[in-house]
C-alpha cells in the first residue's frame, strides 16, 4: 500500500492531452506565474546537440546507463526513437517531491498511466482540445506537417480522448488564461485533501487530548 504523501511535500502533475492541445504553452505560463513548481527534464541516451546542455535541455547518458536504469526502476516511463532512449528518471523527481517543489511533467497517455502506477498519489491532467475543428485549425496553423500527417495526428487524438476518464481531471483549453488559472486551482487544492493533512490532523488531535487530560487533572 503506497503511504500518504505529506501535506509539505511537492506534487507531481502529469499534463497529457493530443498533440497541438497546447500543453507546452500551459506548462511554460504555469512555471511563470508559480515559483513552487518545475518541468521535469528528460534524461535520452542520445549525444548532446551542440546547443544543448546536460540538465537544461535533458540530462544526456550512456545507452548502457540508461538500460541500467530501467532494469533498476529508476525510469518511470520511457519510449525509443531513432536507436536512442527517451524517458522520465525517478530521482530528480522524488528529491524535488521531497524538497516541496511541485513537479510538472508533459508525458503521452500511456506515459502518465504507467507513471501513475509507479506513483499513485500522482496528479492526472488531460488538457481537452474545445472541438475536433480547433484542434485540426491549431495543427494546420503550425505549418510544419502536411495533410497526411495531420489526418493521422487527429486519428491519434481520437484515442487518447477516448482514454481521458482514466484521468482525474479535465481541462477544456479553449481559453489559456482559464486554462492556467483552472490548473492552479487544482494544484492549490490538491495540496488540501485530507490523505496529506493526515499528520497535521494526527498532532492537533494528540494536542486536544492532552488538554482534555490537564483540564480533568486540574478538576481533581
Amino acid at each position: 500500500m503506497a503511504t500518504n504523501p505529506s501535506v509539505d511535500e511537492g506534487l507531481i502533475i502529469c499534463l497529457s492531452g493530443p498533440s497541438g492541445v497546447g500543453k507546452g504553452t500551459v506548462i511554460r505560463k504555469m512555471l511563470e506565474s508559480r515559483s513552487d513548481m518545475r518541468h521535469s527534464i528528460s534524461m535520452t541516451s542520445r549525444p548532446p546537440r551542440y546547443n544543448e546542455r546536460n540538465g537544461v535541455h535533458y540530462h544526456f547518458v550512456s545507452r548502457d546507463y540508461f538500460e541500467e536504469l530501467i532494469r533498476q526502476g529508476e525510469i518511470l516511463e520511457y519510449d525509443e526513437y531513432m536507436d536512442n532512449y527517451y524517458g522520465t528518471p525517478a530521482a530528480p523527481l522524488r528529491e524535488a517531491v521531497a524538497q516541496g517543489i511541485s513537479v510538472l511533467l508533459d508525458l503521452t497517455v500511456v506515459g502518465t498511466l504507467a507513471l501513475k502506477a509507479k506513483f499513485p498519489h500522482a496528479l492526472t491532467v488531460f488538457l481537452m482540445p474545445p472541438s475536433q475543428a480547433a484542434l485540426e485549425k491549431r495543427l494546420r496553423r503550425r505549418g510544419t506537417e502536411d495533410d497526411e500527417i495531420i489526418e493521422r495526428r487527429l486519428a491519434v487524438a481520437a484515442s487518447e480522448i477516448s482514454q481521458a476518464v482514466n484521468f482525474d481531471y479535465v481541462i477544456i483549453n479553449d481559453d489559456l488564461g482559464s486554462t492556467v488559472d483552472k490548473l492552479s486551482s487544482i494544484c492549490t487544492a490538491e495540496h488540501s485533501r485530507t490523505e496529506r493533512m493526515d499528520k497535521k490532523i494526527t498532532r492537533l488531535q494528540e494536542e486536544f487530548r492532552q488538554y482534555t487530560k490537564s483540564g480533568e487533572s486540574l478538576e481533581d
